[in-house]
């Protein structure tokens, strides 16, 4: 907390300083420092997925766990997309494996789950914005609904009480640490095109990396499948397929 006090960005902001934080700050260090030794051998690889949960669950237990609000994982889930569609755009694109029409599928879906993601961070703020602001409103015991014991509110019988966000929130489904934001009515629809559109990004993507860097082999129709990878650590031209399959 200290080293956290201290750091601060001198700005010429009419506010003064502005506070950096740090748990927001380590991912932009540490994505791309795995993402560096994880491309190195094949047992790299194998390592940072091995070690990359246990430092995560090493530092949300003993770190993260007791901050109130943390930008820690929203910073993540920003890194990682931002890492992966440079890492497609720059190295995989200009190898020419991959149609244009599949290069804009392909960024559709990113940037669809990113806005959608947006939408669901931005809904919740808002909807908590409103909760808060109704406080200065609402006495201890008025309006209708059940007492909250926490804020000790009067709340509509579907409400939750989130203790990080610090209110009740309608019809939550739960806290999602990865987006900083809770899930819940004003949201709901927000985060599940946001998790459909990132699932078909993730898993198209990898398909069109994976076939571009290995030897393929044609699964349906056009649909190809990665055969064998052995020398992309080291040979990466070697083990590109010379003829275009697509």
């Amino acid at each position: 907390m200290t080293v956290w006090e201290r750091l601060r960005n001198p700005c010429g902001w009419r506010a003064g300083a502005k506070q950096i934080s740090v748990d927001a700050m380590l991912p932009l260090v540490v994505v791309p420092i795995l993402a560096v030794v994880a491309a190195q051998a094949f047992l790299c690889t194998v390592a940072v997925f091995l070690v990359t949960p246990v430092f995560v669950y090493y530092l949300h237990h003993n770190f993260l766990r007791f901050l109130l609000r943390t930008k820690f994982f929203l910073m993540w889930t920003i890194t990682s997309v931002l890492m992966m569609m440079l890492v497609f755009e720059i190295s995989v694109v200009p190898l020419l494996e991959i149609l244009p029409e599949e290069n804009l599928v392909f960024m559709v879906c990113v940037v669809s789950g990113m806005w959608c993601g947006y939408k669901t961070k931005l809904n919740a703020d808002a909807s908590i914005q409103e909760n808060t602001g109704a406080v200065d409103v609402l006495e201890l015991g008025d309006g209708s609904g059940e007492l909250c014991a926490i804020c000790r509110r009067r709340t509509p019988p579907k409400a939750h009480h989130c203790r990080l966000c610090q209110t009740c929130i309608l019809n939550r489904e739960y806290h999602c640490k990865w987006l900083d934001c809770c899930v819940g009515s004003s949201n709901l629809r927000w985060y599940v095109s946001c998790l459909f559109f990132s699932a078909i990004a993730f898993i198209y993507g990898s398909n069109l990396t994976m076939t571009s860097v290995c030897h393929p082999f044609i699964l349906i129709g056009t649909i190809l499948l990665p055969d064998d990878c052995s020398d992309v650590y080291h040979q990466l031209e070697e083990s590109l397929n010379p003829p275009s399959v697509r």
